[in-house]
């Protein structure tokens, strides 16, 4: 799908190239959904620039991800996705800089770009071209990281503080925890993988080709895009060796749970080895056992029997094994 934003007063007037004309005022950015084939060739002739393939768009190499062709900036990054979920991932997109116009090419669907527009759409929103809305939808998908990284941040805490119970008042069983723990370690993962594409993005645009594309306030922001990008990067750090603690502590708690069920069985079989002793003693069955034609013989081996295990029992509490 095809979406081209155009400017009325500083801010943005929206319309699908599908369903209706294109918008009043200057169009400065075309926003390409899951484009078709006519979809790229229309955009590229409104704005005289290629529009990358999705397998171009995967390419992990730098000079693939950030280039400059006719003209026009090509800067490709790993966006945030769905980052609210249990299933957080990172979505290609490009930006595509063309003069003073924007072309976006996404497969997704990240909310970043649902609330810019949001805002963009309101009258104290102080755009002016498609640099502007570049920077603009930058400084949001920063913001949704470091949501989604403080979301992290949170529930750690709280796993953290559950793992670390007594056994009887935790939530989670350890198991879960694990499991939990996994799980934020791979959000976390993909994060600074977010962040390291948009740092790199930011210097390139930061840099000669994208320089003198920039105003004196788009320059402003994009440093402090470059300050803010440093500090999650540090942030996610934090969390990700909270992570590694955590799970080596998890790891060493079920270790520890294991050992006493282990210890457990081996203090039984060692309390009820001298009964078993006397049983199979007495379980002989030789005529000259002195006890055998005895009334109190019977008597007596349970009697054995019970002060034996009482004596092991009390032995191991005097030695603390128990």
């Amino acid at each position: 799908m095809l979406t081209i934003h155009g400017l009325i007063d500083s801010r943005l007037i929206t319309a699908a190239i599908s369903s209706a004309p294109p918008p009043e005022g200057r169009a400065v950015w075309f926003d390409l959904l899951e484009p078709d084939e006519e979809e790229d060739r229309l955009v590229e002739e409104m704005l005289g620039v290629a529009v990358p393939t999705r397998d171009e768009m995967q390419e992990i190499e730098a000079s693939s991800r950030l280039y400059e062709e006719d003209g026009a900036l090509y800067m490709t990054a790993l966006v945030p996705f769905l980052f609210e979920t249990d299933d957080p991932r990172v979505t290609p997109i490009t930006f595509v800089l063309a003069g003073d116009r924007l072309v976006t090419v996404r497969y997704d669907r990240p909310r970043s770009f649902e609330i810019f527009r949001t805002r963009a759409e309101r009258p104290v929103a102080g755009l002016v071209d498609g640099r502007a809305v570049l920077i603009g939808l930058l400084e949001t998908i920063i913001d949704r990281l470091a949501d989604g990284l403080e979301r992290i941040g949170a529930d750690l805490e709280r796993l953290s503080a559950d793992v670390f119970r007594p056994r009887r008042e935790r939530e989670k069983e350890l198991e879960d925890a694990i499991t939990a723990i996994g799980r934020m370690g791979g959000a976390i993962a993909r994060a600074e993988e977010s962040i390291v594409s948009l740092s790199r993005l930011f210097h390139y645009l930061g840099e000669e080709n994208g320089r003198e594309r920039l105003d004196r306030d788009g320059k402003a922001r994009l440093a402090t895009l470059e300050l803010d990008a440093r500090s999650l990067a540090e942030h996610a750090k934090s969390l990700d060796a909270r992570v590694n603690f955590l799970l080596t502590a998890t790891l060493g708690l079920v270790g520890l749970e294991q050992n006493t069920i282990v210890k457990i069985f081996s203090v039984l079989a060692v309390v009820f080895m001298p009964p078993t002793l006397i049983a199979s003693i007495y379980g002989m069955n030789f005529h000259a056992m002195p006890e055998i034609d005895e009334p109190w013989g019977y008597p007596m081996a349970l009697a054995l029997m019970v002060a034996s295990v009482a004596t092991t029992f009390a032995v191991f509490k005097w030695k603390r094994w128990l």
